[in-house]
Parts: structure tokens; sequence; C-alpha cells
């Protein structure tokens, strides 16, 4: 119980303390390198980007998959206050279990849009389209479903950012006899921007799977980024653990992400 304990409530305080310490006492990180720190688990920050992931899933009894994404962001200002943005991931999959299947996975297509609400609140909502383009069945998930998005996020300080995503997702079509998919998802990300460019975050997530009554998953993740001081460039790496048992034992995954700032309007 204690153990439980100091893992809920103590260590996220005493991070936080340390945190808000550090950033005290130290230079603070340029507001563009922090905003686009932000962007990693941050919805509600439009910006043109293209970024390379790397995902690594390892499951239990030694089995292993591995998936490269490239995905793409284009963003334009509407208002003062609002940006548009449209949103591609193309991912490449390699599937060890199952006699080492490689090719590509499914497509996913959004558009969405972000309001600034004043200088510290946030909100953003969109659509996004998951297509069956897997060359595989077993490198996809065999479905086209849609899934509508809304986040809110609020500055608390320059070098914290809370946010609150919500992301309710339904199959529209189900291919090869599989299931139909129905449920929600809820995170709650934070995001602590730290001296010299770097920033180190958190995020607890829970899903609601409505088509297996109503079952709850909760997932945690933490990663670590740095903007480069030369160049437009994020390189972040994260670690995703269950807490709920599952086939799968962790997931981490290597991100690097390109801004182009001179497609992107100052505030």
């Amino acid at each position: 119980m204690l153990s439980k304990l100091f893992n809920l409530v103590l260590l996220p305080t005493l991070l936080l303390l340390t945190v808000g310490t550090v950033a005290a006492v130290e230079p603070l990180t340029d507001p563009t390198a922090a905003e686009q720190l932000k962007q990693l688990n941050d919805q509600t920050i439009i910006a043109t980007r293209v970024l390379l992931d790397s995902e690594w899933d390892q499951f239990k009894h030694g089995a292993n998959e591995a998936t490269w994404s490239l995905a793409t962001l284009w963003g334009w200002r509407v208002s003062e206050s609002q940006d548009w943005g449209v949103r591609l991931k193309l991912p490449l999959m390699y599937d060890q279990r199952d006699n080492g299947i490689g090719g590509l996975g499914d497509l996913e297509v959004g558009t969405g849009t972000a309001f600034r609400l004043n200088n510290t609140w946030r909100t953003a909502g969109g659509l996004e389209l998951h297509v069956d383009t897997a060359s595989d069945p077993t490198l996809g998930d065999r479905v086209w479903r849609l899934k509508s998005a809304w986040g809110v996020a609020h500055d608390v300080t320059d070098w914290l950012t809370l946010n609150f995503n919500v992301d309710y997702s339904h199959s529209i079509a189900e291919e090869h006899k599989v299931a139909p998919q129905h449920y929600l998802e809820l995170s709650l990300p934070a995001i602590f921007i730290l001296p010299y460019d770097w920033s180190i975050n958190g995020k607890y997530e829970a899903k609601v799977d409505f088509e297996n009554g109503g079952h709850w998953t909760h997932i945690v993740n933490v990663g670590v980024a740095k903007r480069l001081s030369n160049l437009p460039l994020v390189l972040s790496a994260t670690l995703e653990k269950s807490l709920d048992g599952g086939p799968k034992k962790f997931q981490a995954n290597f991100t690097i992400v390109y801004f182009f700032e001179r497609y992107h309007v100052p505030k």
C-alpha cells in the first residue's frame, strides 16, 4: 500500500517540486523551442512539421514488433486566435510474431483546428480516418475507423503545461471478419520545460472498450526530449507500460521532429 501511495502521489509531487526548483534557478528555454517541445504531447498547438517515429513493442514470451512511421502536419493561421491543420501518417511495420512479416501498415489522415483562448489556455478538436491499407492483414487493424478528438491545455507556468484529451473511436467498416471497434480514450499529459531546451513529460491514459462490456485499461508513459540549438529539430524518447498486464511488456519510441519555422506565423 505504501509503495503504491509513493508511486501515485509522492513521486509525482517530488518530481514537480524538483523541476520547479531547477527551472527557477537555471536559464529558461527559448519560447520558440519551448513551444516545439510542447507539441510532442500537446495537440492544441498546430505548426507545420514532419516527423519520423520508431516504435518497438516487446511482448511476453520474447516476441516483438517494430513500426517506423513517417508523419507530417501542415498548419495554417486562420486568425489571431485560430490555427488549422491537416495530418498524414504512413507506417511501415515488421512483425516478428508471424514469421517475420513486414510491409505497409494502416494509413491515417486527419484534420483539426485549435484556438488560443488567452495567453495560457488553448483548446483543439478534429477528426481522423484510419484506413485499412496494410499490405498484410497481420500488419493492420483490418478496419476503417473514424476518431473524433478534443483537447484542452493550460500553461500553469512557463515550465509546466497540463493537458486533458478525449478521443472517441468507432469502426465504420470491418475487413476479414474482425469484430467492430468502439472505444473511448482519456489522457492526462504533463509537460515540464527544462533549461537548455530540454523537456520531460508524463502521461496517464485510460481506455473504455464498449465492445468488451465497458472494460477499462490503464497505461502510463514517460519521456524526455531535446531541441537542438542550431536547428528546429526535436529528438525524443518515450517508454510506455500497461498497468493491467496483457500481452505487451512495454513499448519504446524514438522520434525525430523537424519544424518548418518560416511557415509558422509568430503569435
